[in-house]
C-alpha cells in the first residue's frame, strides 16, 4: 500500500456524551437496582434489557482502499443507504437471547416466507410504538423460558417515551415484572445491548452484506442495483444474533452493575470489558443512533 500510495480511510462519528451529573444518575442507579434485587430476589432469567437499535438496508463496509490524499471517496450501493428497520433485542443475565423483534417500515406484512426465530411487525414510519411495544411485551417478554411460572422478573429500558407509557406501566404491574429505567445520557454505560452485544451484533450483520452485494446484479427496471428483500434481511439478522455467545450476553449485566453477586465479590466486573469481546459501546459507533435520541 505504501509503494501504490494508499491509505485505509474510514468513516467518522461522534461519541455520546455523559450528562453533567452522571455520577449521581449512576449511584441512585445502582442503589435502586440492588433494592429491587434485595426485596424479589429475581432469577438471573427473569432479569432482562431490551433495546431498540436501526439496521439499514444497505450496509458497505467503514472502510475501503484508495489513493492518498483524495478527499472524497465514492461507494457503489443501490441508494438504500438511509432505509432501515427498527430491530428489538431483548437479552436476560443467565445468558439467553430472546427472538428478534423487527419493525419494517410499511403497511402490510411481507408475504415471502421468513425464516423461523424472529417476530415481524409494520408500521408507517418504521417506527416503535406504544402498541408494538405492549406487543413486545405480550409476544417476547412475557413468554421468555420460565415466565408462564410467573414469577416476578425486572426489565431493564432506556427513557424512550413507548417504554413508559401508562399503559405499559400497568401491563408491567399486571404481569408482576419491575421496570427500571436508566437515567437519559446513561445507556452507554447501563445498558447491557448499548454497551456490550449491539456492537458485535451489527458488526457480524455487516459482514454478510458485500458477500451478497458481490453476488448479486440484479438491477430495477430504472438501471439501480437492487437492495436486499425483507426476508434476506430477516435472515442476516437472524445469523447475526445467532453469534453472539451467552457468556457475552451474561458478562454484559454484570459489567453495568445490574446482576453482580450482592455480597461483593464480583464487585470487579463493573466496568471492566474483555478486549476480545467487542464490548465498545454502540454510542461510540453511531451517535445518531441511541435510543435516548429515538
Amino acid at each position: 500500500m505504501a509503494r501504490h500510495d494508499l491509505v485505509i480511510r474510514r468513516r467518522t462519528s461522534i461519541a455520546q456524551r455523559l450528562p453533567d451529573t452522571y455520577q449521581e444518575k449512576l449511584l441512585a442507579f445502582q442503589k435502586h437496582v440492588l433494592k429491587l434485587r434485595k426485596t424479589h430476589n429475581y432469577t438471573m432469567g427473569a432479569i432482562g434489557n431490551v433495546d431498540e437499535t436501526p439496521v439499514f438496508f444497505e450496509m458497505p463496509g467503514e472502510s475501503t482502499v484508495n489513493k492518498a490524499g483524495e478527499k472524497t471517496v465514492h461507494v457503489r450501493t443501490a441508494g438504500a443507504e438511509k432505509q432501515r428497520c427498527t430491530v428489538m433485542l431483548g437479552i436476560t443475565a443467565d445468558g439467553n437471547k430472546l427472538p428478534p423483534f423487527v419493525i419494517f417500515k410499511r403497511k402490510t406484512l411481507p408475504k415471502e416466507k421468513l425464516p423461523p426465530g424472529i417476530l415481524v411487525r409494520v408500521q408507517e414510519k418504521g417506527w416503535m410504538t406504544e402498541e408494538l411495544y405492549l406487543d413486545w411485551l405480550k409476544s417476547v417478554w412475557f413468554r421468555r423460558p420460565g415466565a408462564l411460572l410467573r414469577q416476578r422478573s425486572m426489565l431493564v429500558v432506556d427513557s424512550f417515551r413507548s417504554h413508559l407509557t401508562e399503559n405499559v406501566k400497568v401491563k408491567m404491574r399486571q404481569e408482576k415484572s419491575d421496570m427500571v429505567v436508566i437515567p437519559g445520557g446513561m445507556t452507554g454505560m447501563l445498558q447491557p445491548l448499548d454497551v456490550s452485544i449491539n456492537r458485535p451484533f451489527k458488526s457480524h450483520l455487516r459482514r454478510f452484506f458485500p458477500d451478497w452485494r458481490c453476488g448479486s446484479t440484479e438491477m430495477t427496471p430504472t438501471g439501480r442495483l437492487k437492495k436486499p428483500s425483507l426476508s434476506q434481511m430477516c435472515e442476516w439478522i437472524v445469523a447475526a444474533w445467532n453469534t453472539i455467545p451467552e457468556e457475552m450476553v451474561s458478562k454484559s449485566f454484570k459489567v453495568t452493575s445490574i446482576s453482580n453477586a450482592m455480597d461483593g465479590t464480583e464487585d470487579d466486573a463493573v466496568w471492566l470489558t474483555s478486549p476480545d469481546s467487542e464490548t465498545s459501546s454502540e454510542s461510540d459507533i453511531d451517535s445518531n443512533e441511541s435510543s435516548d435520541e429515538q
